[in-house]
Formats: C-alpha cells, structure tokens, sequence
C-alpha cells in the first residue's frame, strides 16, 4: 500500500473508487458529513473543485493503483491558520481492520506538519468504532454535541470532538 495526494485529475481517475468509499460508508451507517440521498460521485468532483496547495488535499491509500482508503485535510481561514480540519476519512469496507486507516491519518498529520499547522481537529459520531480509534491514536477528546450530525437513515447523532497539538 501506498499513500499519495491526489489532485483533481486523479480524483477523476479514481471517481469510481473513491466514491465506493462513500457507499461503503453509509451502509454501515457513516455519514461522514453527507445526507441521504447519496451523491458519492458528487462529493468528490466537490472535493475535487475545492482542492488548493496547502490548504484543502486529499490523500489517497493504494493498493495496486486502487484507492482503499482517503481522507481530506481543509485548512481553516482568517485567524485559523494554524489549524486544519481532518474530514471523510474512509476506508473501503473489504480492507477494514488492515492498518489502512491509520496510515492514512499518520499520513495526514505527517502533511499537516510539512505545512506547519499546529493544531487539527475531527468530529465523529459518538459511541461508533471511530469514536474509540481516534483515541487510540493519541488525539484527545474535546466534548460531544447532542443532535450534531445526521445518519444516512436520518436519525440525528451525537458527534465527538477530537484534536491534536502538533
């Protein structure tokens, strides 16, 4: 496996796969920031649109040039400049449990760091498998928010606020 920042040409080279991310994810029940109805391939040309050296990438984990995994980093604006918002990570649903997601966001805060950010942040559903690996992975819980986020089958859910100090 490799990890690689994708621009937007090889988001649309991996559209496919990449929004297999997205399916895999609601249907477990992830909503990773997006609403039911699903717009997978929508996401990512969005993704794709917003992408700005230094300030909003995407990484990509590939297995024999297949995307596996992603995750996106989205600088923060005006006084923020020192921090970045770690979204979407997603790991296809085959290749869970493989160490994909946690390459992924050691790759994430290894990026973060080259572009001397200091502080990043996350929200996850409370109580879900995410919520207890971000922990394990040494980021510190902030709080949670009742009725923060809402689940592809539209029920509103608690989200846990994690950060790192880099």
């Amino acid at each position: 496996m490799r990890i690689v920042e994708l621009d937007a040409r090889g988001i649309d080279a991996h559209l496919d796969e990449l929004a297999q991310l997205l399916v895999d994810a609601h249907a477990a029940g992830m909503g990773l920031g997006l609403p039911a109805p699903l717009d997978a391939v929508g996401a990512y040309r969005e993704a794709a649109a917003a992408l700005a050296p230094g300030e909003r990438l995407l990484l990509a984990a590939l297995e024999n040039d297949l995307v596996v995994g992603a995750v996106q980093l989205d600088r923060a604006g005006g006084n923020g400049r020192h921090r970045a918002e770690v979204r979407r990570l997603a790991v296809r649903a085959d290749r869970r449990g493989a160490g994909i997601g946690r390459a992924l966001m050691d790759a994430v805060v290894e990026r973060a760091r080259a572009l001397e950010l200091r502080l990043l942040w996350l929200t996850t559903h409370e109580r879900t498998s995410a919520d207890r690996v971000y922990a394990r992975l040494g980021w510190t819980r902030a709080g949670v928010i009742p009725r923060w986020g809402e689940l592809p089958d539209g029920e509103l859910a608690a989200n846990a606020f994690y950060y790192l100090e880099l």
